[in-house]
């Protein structure tokens, strides 16, 4: 896997398919959109970028419902998201994820990845916005 490294914070939302859309520091919590192909290149980017900022550990809604799931046609770059993840874990918390999806395979990819995950991040697909925000209110900071 390729060490996490530093990346230009505010890089055009264009050049990245997965784009912080707002970070509130004072109740830590980001929002993000995820649009087009999804790889493990692009899921490592916006975890560091939400690391430059300071948000790793917020609550983050992404709002996935236009982006293709690429990296789950791979199981390698599942591996290596999946290992991401944990060697983030290890190092700092790691805030309440809600992933909002439009269609059944983007919700399987997503619970697939939560099973995976779930022993040290908590990382949930939901198929609406309301439900969603609402199960990350209930988590703590």
């Amino acid at each position: 896997m390729p060490p996490l490294g530093p990346i230009q914070v505010g890089t055009p939302p264009s050049a990245m398919p997965i784009s912080i859309s707002s970070i509130d520091h004072e109740h830590h919590r980001i929002d993000a959109v995820a649009f087009g192909a999804i790889h493990y290149s692009d899921v490592e980017r916006h975890l560091v970028e939400e690391r430059n900022v300071g948000g790793i550990a917020y609550k983050e809604f992404i709002d996935a419902r236009d982006a293709n799931l690429v990296f789950a046609l791979s199981p390698e770059e599942i591996r290596q998201i999946v290992g991401l993840v944990r060697r983030l874990c290890r190092q700092t918390k790691f805030g309440a994820t809600a992933v909002l999806v439009s269609t059944d395979y983007a919700f399987g990819i997503m619970r697939a990845m939560e099973m995976l995950l779930e022993d040290v991040a908590d990382v949930r697909p939901f198929r609406e916005e309301r439900v969603a925000r609402s199960w990350l209110a209930s988590k703590p900071n």
